[in-house]
C-alpha cells in the first residue's frame, strides 16, 4: 500500500501525463474505487485547467515593488497618526468646554498651579543609588 503522500505524487503525475502505463492503471483504479481521491482528482483538474485563465498583472521591479509598499505603510502610518492626535484634540476641547460650561475649576488652572508650585519649589531630590542615606532596621527572623 502507498502512503498518501505517494499516492498524491502519482495523480499530480497522471494529471501531468508522466506516468507509465501501468502506473496509468493503477492511478484509474484509485479514482474508480476511491471516492476521496476522486475528489481530489476533479479538484487538480479543474485547478490545472483553470490557471492559464488567472489574469496576470504587469510585472514590476522589485525596487518599484518596495517604493510602493514602503509609500502605503508611511500613508496608514500617518493616518493612524493624525487620528491619533485629533482624539487628543477633540478630549481636551470636551474636557475644556464642560468645565467652561459647568462653570467649575479649569482643569488647565490646576495644571498651571501645580507647575508654579513645582517651579517656585527649592527642594532638591538625592536617590541614593549603592547606599542608603541612613541605617535600615533589620529584623532578625
Amino acid at each position: 500500500m502507498t502512503l498518501p503522500s505517494e499516492r498524491f505524487e502519482l495523480l499530480s503525475a497522471y494529471l501531468d501525463g508522466e506516468v507509465t502505463s501501468q502506473e496509468r492503471q493503477l492511478v484509474q483504479e484509485w479514482i474508480d474505487h476511491d471516492p476521496h481521491l476522486k475528489q481530489t482528482y476533479l479538484n487538480l483538474l479543474r485547478l490545472q485547467r483553470g490557471i492559464p485563465h488567472i489574469p496576470v498583472s504587469a510585472s514590476i521591479s522589485s525596487t518599484e515593488l518596495s517604493r510602493r509598499v514602503l509609500a502605503q505603510v508611511k500613508r496608514e502610518d500617518r493616518s493612524r497618526r493624525y487620528w491619533h492626535w485629533g482624539g487628543v484634540v477633540a478630549a481636551t476641547a470636551v474636557a475644556a468646554m464642560v468645565s467652561w460650561f459647568s462653570g467649575g475649576p479649569s482643569p488647565f488652572n490646576s495644571l498651571w498651579q501645580t507647575a508654579q508650585v513645582e517651579s517656585e519649589s527649592e527642594e532638591t531630590l538625592v536617590i541614593a543609588l549603592n547606599q542608603p542615606l541612613f541605617e535600615l532596621p533589620t529584623t532578625g527572623h
